[in-house]
C-alpha cells in the first residue's frame, strides 16, 4: 500500500471508532506496552501514555505505538512558552494523536500549545481525579481554555460535582474523564454526566485478560446508554 493511502487509511480506522474508551498504558516495559496495544488498539478510541513510558523508552515509543492507535500523551505541561512549544512539537514529530496541557500556568503557554499542536488535539487539565487546588480556579480554568482554543477538557469521572460543573460550562468541548476504575469512578455515571471518553488503566492492564475487561466496559456502555 502506498505510504500516503497507508497513513489515510489509518487515519480514518481510529478516527471514525465508536469506542468511548480510552486506554490509560502506564508501564514501563516496551514490550509489555507494545503488546497491550496491540491487543486493544481497535477496541479503543485512543491510548495515553504519561511520563512512565516515555522516561523507560524515550519519544520514539510513539510513532511506535501509533500503529495500533491514536496516541494522546499525557504529559499534563506545565512551563513557559518556549518549553511547552518544544514538547509539543516533538509530539507531533513522532505521530501523537493528542497531548494533555495544564492551564493555571496562563492563557499564553496554553496558546502557545494550542499553536505548536497544529492538527493534534489539546486536553486541558481543569479539575483533577483528586483533591487539589484546582478546584477553587475550575471555572476560570475553563474560560482561560475555550479562549486559548482547545479541542477538549479533563475533568474527573469519580468526582460527580466537578464533572457535571464542567459539562455545564463546556459549551460543547470534548470532555475526556480519568478517575473510573481503580479510582472508584463508574464508567455509566461519567458519561451520564458529561464525559465524552473515559479514560481506563489499571482495571485493564492488570486484569488477567486486559482484552476481555475492555470489553466488559464497553458493554457496559452499549447495555446501559444505548437503551
Amino acid at each position: 500500500m502506498p505510504a500516503l493511502a497507508y497513513l489515510l487509511y489509518m487515519h480514518n480506522k481510529y478516527t471514525t471508532m465508536e469506542s468511548k474508551i480510552i486506554f490509560a498504558l502506564d508501564v514501563y516495559d516496551y514490550n509489555t506496552a507494545v503488546d497491550l496495544a496491540r491487543t486493544v488498539g481497535e477496541k479503543v478510541f485512543a491510548i495515553k501514555i504519561n511520563w512512565p513510558v516515555i522516561l523507560e523508552n524515550g519519544i520514539k515509543i510513539v510513532r511506535d505505538l501509533s500503529k495500533y492507535a491514536n496516541i494522546i500523551c499525557d504529559f499534563k505541561l506545565a512551563d513557559i512558552d518556549n518549553t511547552v512549544s518544544m514538547i509539543t512539537t516533538k509530539v507531533k514529530e513522532y505521530g501523537g494523536y493528542g497531548i494533555i496541557s495544564h492551564s493555571f500556568t496562563g492563557l499564553n503557554s496554553l496558546k502557545a500549545v494550542v499553536k505548536s499542536a497544529g492538527n493534534m488535539k489539546v486536553f486541558s487539565v481543569v479539575s483533577m481525579s483528586q483533591e487539589s487546588y484546582l478546584d477553587n480556579i475550575t471555572e476560570e480554568l475553563i474560560k482561560i481554555s475555550m479562549e486559548a482554543g482547545v479541542y477538549g477538557l479533563v475533568a474527573p469521572g469519580n468526582r460527580p460535582y466537578y464533572l457535571k460543573k464542567v459539562k455545564e460550562l463546556s459549551e460543547g468541548l470534548k470532555i475526556i474523564s480519568p478517575g473510573v476504575g481503580a479510582q472508584g469512578g463508574d464508567i455509566v455515571n461519567a458519561m451520564l454526566l458529561g464525559s465524552d471518553y473515559v479514560i481506563i488503566g489499571r482495571s485493564i492492564y492488570n486484569s488477567p485478560d486486559p482484552l476481555e475487561t475492555l470489553e466488559g466496559f464497553s458493554s457496559s456502555i452499549n447495555n446501559k446508554l444505548n437503551k
